[in-house]
């Protein structure tokens, strides 16, 4: 039985209204690590627009710990984000930023960074949800080349009509249905405006 699931994509993919709306509908309980803007916070780099490197290695894997270790607290979850959603957004903008300055040793960090974010995907998750919105395909390409180096199970599903996703995700993983979909949808929206 599916029961820990992971709803992983770029930010904006509304990833946190699907995973409130699928907790809310089955009851397995919602999980959420800290946003990127928090853990910014906390290592004082909200002034920093394009931060370096070291910055983004140290978000990634702070978060990272923080997640696994909420997540071996619970028995089954429905996680808003995975194991290796901070570690994605490093290498993307590190990549934009500036690929042609890459240095061997970073790459030799990110890389073992990647590996361990992934083994544990590999070992917690049941499934994995790809949230698609419709951002650039080549960031969606990354995602994918990493579900299928290690073999982690994942389908990509479109956000745009959240009940017709929900509905296609709850028949494709037979999920436990405890309130309808147009409910649960609903039941996230007020949480989400009710989030301080």
């Amino acid at each position: 039985m599916i029961t820990k699931i992971a709803i992983a994509g770029w930010p904006k993919s509304n990833k946190t209204l699907l995973a409130l709306t699928l907790s809310n509908m089955t009851g397995i309980p919602f999980i959420q690590n800290r946003t990127m803007y928090e853990w910014r916070k906390i290592h004082d780099l909200t002034d920093s627009p394009n931060p370096e490197w070291k910055d983004m290695y140290l978000i990634a894997s702070s978060s990272f710990f923080e997640r696994a270790v909420m997540e071996s607290y619970y028995e089954q979850f429905i996680s808003d984000g995975a194991s290796f959603s901070e570690l994605m957004w490093m290498k993307i903008c590190w990549e934009k930023q500036c690929p042609e300055k890459m240095q061997f040793g970073r790459d030799k960090t990110t890389e073992n960074l990647e590996q361990v974010c992934a083994l544990h995907a590999a070992q917690q998750y049941d499934f994995i949800i790809h949230a698609n919105s419709g951002a650039s395909p080549c960031i969606n390409d990354l995602y994918m080349q990493m579900y299928a180096k290690y073999h982690l199970p994942f389908k990509v599903y479109s956000t745009e009509s959240m009940e017709e996703t929900v509905n296609e995700i709850k028949n494709d993983l037979h999920l436990p249905v405890k309130h309808s979909v147009e409910s649960a949808i609903y039941q996230a929206k007020v949480d989400l405006f009710l989030k301080p």
